[in-house]
């Protein structure tokens, strides 16, 4: 298969899945992700969601590929010209490292008793 109709279909995949996870429910907040993985060499497309009034979010991974400026720009104005929903771009350059150890965290069951970090 060529470069150029391989493309294509993978463009056409990441639409799909699209279409797919944005099913439009009620009362829920939409928006992409766009991942610069340095660690994996790759690129990665994300549909996020979340219900208004909850504090956990869903994320769904609607496309994977290589480390190529050009595919990354095709798939990028597909997605733009497919979908009104805001873009947020991170860059695994640059993590974010919390400060703190979190000991309670009641939304996710996370409950560490007597136990010391250093």
């Amino acid at each position: 298969m060529d470069k150029e109709t391989e493309l294509r279909l993978g463009i056409k995949s990441m639409l799909s899945q699209y279409d797919h996870y944005f099913t439009r429910a009620p009362h829920t907040r939409y928006w992409l992700v766009v991942v610069d993985n340095h660690f994996e060499d790759c690129y990665s497309f994300f549909i996020y969601m979340q219900r208004f009034k909850a504090k956990l979010s869903k994320s769904y991974e609607i496309a994977n590929f290589a480390h190529l400026n050009e595919q990354y720009l095709a798939y990028l104005i597909a997605l733009k010209q497919h979908s009104n929903l805001s873009v947020e771009y991170r860059d695994t350059n640059h993590l974010i490292r919390p400060d703190n150890v979190t000991k309670i965290d009641l939304i996710h069951g996370h409950h560490l008793h007597n136990e010391t970090f250093s």
